[in-house]
């Protein structure tokens, strides 16, 4: 766009690969050089020489060629007057060239007959090609009125292939680069500066570079994304020296066995990248290692990526101390296996050749030619040892040695270390370039830059091998490169674990840790060592002492005649006893009650049969196991603990297995109340559902919580799968209150979701990205509207009534949500969830009772919790019983009854009258 308000083709296409570019562009700002404009220009021309002698345009057509076309007078406001300047300017082959078509055409436009054409001298259409031609077809209207045109064509590649674009289909997004061109034009500030993929064959890189590098850019670094820059952004960190005091070292993990395990996975730390850059030096990572066990033969190789195919081969090796640089060039495709086949004749001739190389293009390459090119046995032996055997450098260095350049690429290290190219815009993208142009031109001095740009990237790569063995401690020479490293691990802050497992080097020390132990100490030594100690430790483990008999009870069950013969003459075969230990509870407390209960064994005068009336009790009586009960999930004790509160009050020895059998048979007993509390919730109005991790043995294990205003119970589950609410919730008809897990969107009912979770997740996200202006929206938005609603349920309570009027608010806030246009990931990601769940966040306004936040269903959650930290690790069964039995006690405290008397009553029917 110039000083009338044009905008050219130039800039639009510059636009789709840089926003800066265009900007420069727009306000006339000339590049340091014309390299890469002048040799995309002469591909361009010779593109379409070429294209119009073989398809013959010119002279069957009338072409008129305006590949300088101008948008004119272009507003990002108003877009319905637009004319067209025929002016030119220079930008290359990715210019739309309108052709007069033929009577056919006129039949099908009648309003103009142009046919908008771009040329592409690669084999692979890009968009950018499609958009091209969509902006030459809004010019064309702009030039001779009427309707658009509706297709356009793309001419492309070695076959001068043609396909049709349909106008239709790409009009909006070039309306709305246009507008981004027009915006821009008008700001005095050019866009954020981002640098990217096209800088390599851009004419500003040396300009924006600079720019980037004073203002310590994070686009510099090479293996950050535009997702992680964003993130970055959001957290107020837009300067590399920024991101490096982020870095922390990463504490090493304690070994837990001696077994081996699998290394994790090397990652690249962008933080400690900043920080090798800002000190100036290079930071190491563990002990990285650089094996080259025969001749190392540093290879580059040069290819076409658009028709896959390789074209050139550099080696570079010593033989009897005298550098050998080898190249192998192929004028097309049908050139690749010549010079691979030369290139493997050399390779023999080394003796024990090892390939080096920087990437994994080679690599690729190595196996292409493999399955490519069939060799004979000998050379497929051969191939597949130096496949095997070759070394990345880049494998090398990645996420272990840091080097103070923005990038891991061979030009950045290089460069650092001191290496030069004759070319110093050279890179693989120029390459393409100039290799194109080569084909088109046949200059030989092009071909010549080729061959010397590939040697010269063996020279780099050997030099940074020989860093790198130096870095890894396998080479002592090389005084050239400047090498000034430092080991992670020295920055680490020392991490003390008074406690743990001791991860002993020798057998020796594991032995004599164990004997520190306090206990090995007391119980083997100080009883050795002091007498009171010994007598404090014998009356410890001394069994409780024989209980006395508070009651006894004789049974008078002798049977009437024999069971078995009918005779009626019947005599004592033996006389037994059972005792009953149990709790009396009074006025004044509880006290121990021992029952013992005498009975006798019959025999048959006539058939000698022996028979016992009596039914044997349990060993603890009904009071007893309530208490053992109520200290179990009331006070939350452990078995252990249980065991020893009992023994010590009651002076009753009974063990932690003991405890265990109790639990399990008075959670047997509540199985029918445990059903009839979930049946009260599943035919309930309202149900709150959470759940939460199980102390089961194996992990991976869950308890879901399921509850109402009176009733709560807990289910357990082997995984955290949706099939548990098919069965508890089978038939369910109320609302459903959850939190945001997916699997509760499949149960087939009204929902509303959790607005706590909702405000909690996005006052985190505020937190982290306190300067993202999305979230502040929203964040402002959403606060505003939920503090209203809590008023209003604070003063009338959860009534529809009152909560109605509420419902046009929550509206506008759901659709303005859904207007934001929103560009950070955070942003973006909020904005779906909002949008995903909007039917299910404010649902409560139209009901009676419903809550607008999960806490029924947190509060019995943290119950289980703090229950679970004295479970310890359980099995299936144990956590199945804990959940009948705290199903029971939580549903009782919501009904207020208390829990002890409940389980002293012996009844299974959950009844307020329960309660005395």
């Amino acid at each position: 766009m110039d000083a009338n308000g044009n905008i050219s083709a130039a800039v639009f296409a510059a636009y789709q690969k840089c926003s800066t570019k265009a900007y420069l562009m727009v306000h006339g700002e000339k590049s340091p050089d014309s390299v890469f404009a002048d040799t995309r220009g002469c591909i361009a021309a010779e593109y379409k020489a070429r294209v119009s002698q073989n398809l013959g345009f010119g002279s069957t057509n009338k072409v008129v060629s305006f590949d300088h076309l101008r948008l004119t007078g272009v507003s990002a406001e108003c877009m319905s007057t637009l004319l067209v300047d025929c002016e030119t300017t220079s930008y290359g082959c990715d210019l739309p060239v309108p052709v007069r078509v033929g009577s056919q055409a006129e039949r099908s436009d009648p309003g103009h007959g142009y046919v908008p054409v771009a040329f592409s001298a690669w084999n692979k259409r890009d968009r950018s090609d499609d958009l091209l031609v969509c902006f030459g077809a809004m010019a064309i209207q702009q030039a001779i009125g009427g309707e658009i045109p509706s297709c356009g064509k793309v001419i492309y590649g070695e076959g001068y292939c043609g396909r049709t674009v349909k106008i239709a289909d790409h009009l909006p997004k070039t309306r709305q680069i246009v507008e981004a061109v027009a915006s821009a034009s008008l700001d005095r500030e050019p866009p954020p500066l981002v640098l990217n993929k096209h800088c390599a064959i851009c004419d500003f890189q040396t300009r924006c570079r600079a720019v980037a590098v004073e203002r310590e850019n994070l686009s510099l670094l090479g293996a950050m994304t535009a997702k992680e820059r964003s993130q970055n952004g959001e957290k107020g960190i837009s300067t590399i020296t920024q991101l490096s005091y982020g870095y922390r070292p990463r504490r090493r993990r304690r070994i837990k066995s001696t077994a081996p395990r699998a290394s994790p996975p090397v990652k690249h730390d962008h933080k400690l990248k900043a920080l090798a850059i800002k000190k100036a030096q290079t930071h190491v990572v563990g002990s990285p290692t650089l094996s080259i066990q025969g001749m190392p033969v540093f290879m580059d190789v040069e290819g076409v990526p658009d028709r896959d195919y390789y074209y050139l081969i550099g080696l570079r090796y010593e033989a009897e101390g005298i550098p050998v640089e080898k190249s192998f060039w192929a004028d097309g495709p049908e050139g690749e296996r010549e010079i691979w086949r030369q290139c493997l004749c050399a390779l023999k001739l080394v003796e024990k050749p090892q390939i080096v190389h920087h990437g994994a293009y080679e690599s690729r390459f190595l196996k292409a030619m493999r399955e490519r090119w069939t060799a004979s046995i000998e050379d497929a032996d051969f191939l597949d040892q130096l496949i095997d055997g070759a070394v990345n450098l880049l494998g090398c260095i990645y996420g272990r040695i840091y080097f103070p350049t923005y990038s891991n690429g061979l030009k950045d290290i290089a460069r650092w270390l001191g290496f030069e190219w004759t070319c110093s815009q050279a890179s693989g993208s120029a390459a393409m370039l100039i290799r194109r142009c080569w084909e088109l031109t046949s200059d030989e001095s092009l071909r010549r830059e080729l061959i010397a740009y590939n040697i010269e990237d063996c020279r780099a790569a050997e030099l940074v091998a020989e860093a790198l063995a130096r870095i890894c401690g396998t080479s002592e020479s090389g005084g050239k490169t400047k090498l000034e490293t430092v080991n992670v691990e020295s920055l680490e802050v020392g991490f003390q674990r008074p406690f743990g497992k001791f991860p002993s080097a020798l057998p020796e020390f594991e032995k004599i840790n164990a004997a520190a132990y306090w206990d090995y100490q007391r119980s083997k030594v100080y009883v050795r060592t002091d007498k009171a100690i010994r007598r404090t430790i014998e009356n410890s483990v001394k069994p409780v002492k024989k209980v006395a008999v508070e009651k006894e009870v004789t049974v008078d069950d002798k049977p009437a005649c024999c069971p078995r013969c009918g005779a009626s003459k019947m005599w004592v075969a033996t006389r037994l006893s059972q005792t009953v230990f149990d709790l009396k509870f009074t006025r004044r407390g509880i006290k121990r009650w021992v029952v013992r209960y005498r009975y006798n064994s019959y025999r048959c005068g006539a058939c000698k049969a022996e028979m016992t009336i009596y039914q044997r009790r349990s060993k603890y009586g009904q009071n007893l196991c309530a208490y053992i009960i109520y200290l179990l999930i009331d006070m939350r004790l452990s078995r252990q603990k249980t065991a020893e509160h009992v023994a010590t009050l009651f002076n009753l020895s009974i063990t932690a297995s003991a405890v265990h059998n109790v639990k399990s048979a008075m959670a047997r007993y509540y199985e029918p109340t445990y059903r009839w509390i979930l049946e009260q919730i599943r035919s309930g109005p309202l149900v709150n559902a959470d759940e939460t991790k199980g102390v089961v043995y194996g992990g991976g294990h869950y308890v879901w919580t399921f509850a109402n205003l009176t009733s709560i119970a807990y289910v357990y589950s082997s995984s955290r799968e949706a099939s548990i609410l098919d069965e508890v919730l089978a038939g369910f008809k109320g609302v459903l209150v959850s939190d945001f897990y997916g699997a509760y969107d499949a149960v087939p009912c009204q929902q509303q979701k959790c607005l706590i979770h909702l405000m909690r997740d996005i006052n985190e996200d505020v937190l982290k990205h306190p300067f993202n202006e999305e979230l502040t929206f929203i964040a402002t938005r959403f606060g505003s509207l939920l503090r209203e609603i809590v008023e209003t349920i604070d003063r009338y309570g959860l009534k529809k009534r009152n909560l109605g009027k509420h419902k046009r608010s929550a509206e506008r806030f759901l659709n303005d949500v859904a207007e934001l246009r929103c560009a950070t990931e955070v942003g973006i990601a909020l904005k779906k969830r909002i949008d995903k769940n909007k039917e299910k966040l404010f649902a409560f306004l139209g009901y009676d009772g419903v809550p607008w936040n999960n806490n029924n269903a947190e509060h019995a959650v943290r119950a289980f919790t703090r229950i679970r930290n004295v479970m310890a690790s359980s099995t299936p069964k144990g956590t199945n019983e804990y959940c009948v039995l705290l199903s029971v006690q939580q549903t009782l405290r919501c009904r207020g009854i208390r829990f002890l008397d409940f389980l002293r009553s012996g009844r299974i029917e959950v009844e307020p009258s329960v309660c005395s």
